[in-house]
Formats: C-alpha cells, structure tokens, sequence
C-alpha cells in the first residue's frame, strides 16, 4: 500500500549546533510557505549543552570549554554530542491532526521500535518524555511548534560516551539515569544502519514514504522557488 505524503530525509553528519539551528529555523519559514516537504535531519552534534525555555538562569550549567545555547524547545538541560543520533522532524502538524501529543508519541514509538529490532526492549513513561530501558533513559525529546510546524526533536545516545552527561542534570534526572546502546548490548549499532531502520519505521508511523535529498540538493531546490516567487 502507497504512503499517502512524500517527504524527504536528510543525513547532515557532524555539525555545529548553532548551524543546525540556523538551517532549523529557516526550514520551519520555507515549510509554512509550502516551499520544501516534511523532512527528517539526521545529524550528531560536536559536544553542546541545550537548555530548555523554561529553566532558571540559576540553574543553567557552567561548563568549561564546552559551548551552552539556551533554545525554544520544551524540557531541561541536556547533553548533545558524538556517538549521538540526534534527528530534526520538519512536520507541518496542521495535516496531521494538530495534535503535538500524539506527535511527540509518534517521535517516541519509532525510536522504540527501531532500537527493538536491534535487541534492545524500550518503553516510555506517562510522566515523562523520551524513551527508556527499565529506568534508564536511551532517548531525550525536546519538540517546538511553530505556527504548527515542528522542530527540534530527538537525541538517541547510540555509542555516546555517557560520562559527559555528569556536569548536568538531564533533563532534571541524576547523570546515572541516562544509557545507550552500546550500554546496553556492549556493542556499537552503526549509526548509518540505525538511522535506515528508523527511517522505515517513520515511514509506516506518519504514512510517509521519505526520500534522499542532500544540502545542495535542498539550496538549489529552495533557490529556483524564491526566483519563481520574485518574477
């Protein structure tokens, strides 16, 4: 059976916070005007500590070296860095429902069923976001809505090295709470091979067949549109 949307994912590697949020937000604009489709970004971040819009000044961390950006998306502290699959949904929600629970289940089911099929069994909490082993979390989600358009999103810790996570509290939890899967089976799943399986599970999830598009793909697409809307 068919998808019933086309979408696009996009596999960005290792890049700067700061410039992933920047291509974020300008996404979010060129997807209100129906210039570009519902995208995935697949990308990890060199080591970075997100702090969510609702925590105090006092308790933003003070880490040296490592950079600290203060962002619009829900939730707490957190920690980004190599060895982390973080993925960036670019959704127009207004086609799905208007519904940001349901999204943020959605988001959560297809990290559970992708890392189910590498042999580890998560589950989520109803108090809590993100995705979880037992009581250790795998997953942190952090969504933002903008004109019902999403963004930010999910952080997997694949082969992350969780000691960067002791100068903070993760999203308010003990450092301790949080693992990964190379935690949890003692061995590594290569990140391209679970971002293919968790690609497919998105695809079933949101009823969208997800195609290959990379960055000069995407630049050339967006600059033919803003010529055509200034003719």
């Amino acid at each position: 059976m068919a998808n019933k949307f086309f979408g696009w994912k996009m596999d960005l590697g290792s890049r700067p916070y700061k410039a992933a949020l920047a291509w974020q937000e300008r996404m979010v604009a060129y997807r209100q005007h129906g210039t570009v489709r519902d995208t995935l970004f697949y990308l990890s971040h060199p080591d970075v500590i997100t702090i969510g819009k609702n925590i105090d000044e006092k308790d933003i961390p003070k880490i040296n070296g490592v950079e600290c950006h203060r962002i619009t998306r829900g939730g707490g502290v957190t920690y980004h860095g190599p060895g982390q699959l973080v993925v960036y949904p670019i959704f127009d929600l207004k086609r799905r429902g208007k519904d940001l629970h349901k999204f943020i289940f959605d988001i959560e089911e297809g990290i559970i069923q992708a890392l189910g099929t590498f042999g580890i069994k998560c589950r989520r909490y109803d108090e809590h976001t993100g995705v979880w082993v037992k009581r250790k979390k795998i997953a942190s989600i952090g969504i933002a809505v903008k004109r019902w358009i999403s963004y930010h999103g999910a952080a997997i810790n694949l082969s992350t090295d969780l000691s960067k996570f002791n100068s903070i509290n993760p999203c308010g939890f003990d450092p301790k709470v949080m693992t990964s899967a190379k935690e949890e089976l003692g061995r590594e799943i290569p990140m391209e091979n679970f971002m293919e399986r968790l690609t497919e599970v998105y695809s079933m999830i949101f009823d969208t067949a997800f195609y290959d598009l990379d960055m000069e793909e995407l630049i050339e697409i967006i600059s033919l549109e803003e010529s055509s809307q200034s003719l």
